[in-house]
């Protein structure tokens, strides 16, 4: 008698936190006002630090994601705060360096994940069999390979747009309102991104017989119930 060998099942994400996404922007904000950027910059980074460590223990299987993500918040923090206490000069503000730092990170991820593309190696065809759980027979399809190339660009053409956004909206408003309607559209934005992502690659995997559907995907990694 055959056995039905199940492929390995990936840890989840399991949910995750709205606080964990929250946290960091508030604690940032009030703080920047009340206190000053090294306070704003110490918060938000340990508590985007602590939201990482607890996805990582939630059983979110992201290897070396967590330690690389740590390194480059605290890299970030530092150089801040360094030109905040006047050892470092690069002739601009510490907002400046602190959300420079970030929106250069952007383009350079959009560019990264634009090269997997051309290379052959799509980063969501790595990633997503990380956090749902998908037979082998989905991942082998010629038309998974081409649903993740084309869902990596969605994922391209947010990065680097939201990073042009980033940049016109910093040199064109004050702090405060280029913090809270940064926030709020990109989060917005990311949203409705994600949103078509998924649908696109609903629709591009549906025809594979080994193919359950993204509800039944989504139920059997925990993330909707």
């Amino acid at each position: 008698m055959s056995e039905t060998i199940e492929p390995p099942r990936p840890k989840g994400l399991h949910g995750g936190s709205n606080l964990d996404q929250l946290m960091p922007v508030l604690l940032f904000f009030v703080l920047f006002n009340l206190v000053n950027i090294v306070a704003a910059v110490i918060a938000a980074t340990a508590w985007s630090i602590k939201a990482g460590i607890g996805r990582k223990r939630r059983g979110l299987d992201i290897g070396w994601w967590l330690p690389g993500v740590t390194l480059y918040l605290i890299i970030r923090a530092a150089i801040t705060i360094a030109v905040q206490q006047e050892y470092l000069d690069f002739g601009i503000s510490p907002e400046a360096v602190y959300f420079g730092i970030g929106f250069v990170t952007k383009f350079l991820v959009g560019i990264g994940l634009a090269v997997t593309i051309l290379i052959g190696k799509p980063v969501l065809g790595w990633a997503i069999p990380k956090v749902v759980p998908l037979a082998p027979e989905v991942i082998a399809d010629h038309r998974y390979e081409r649903a993740m190339a084309n869902a990596t660009w969605i994922v391209v053409v947010y990065e680097v747009a939201s990073a042009i956004w980033d940049v016109w909206l910093f040199n064109n408003s004050g702090f405060n309102l280029f913090f809270l309607a940064r926030s709020v559209t990109n989060f917005v934005v990311s949203f409705i991104f994600i949103t078509i992502g998924l649908m696109y690659i609903d629709r591009k995997l549906e025809p594979i017989d080994a193919y359950p559907g993204l509800t039944e995907v989504l139920e059997s990694s925990g993330r909707i119930s």
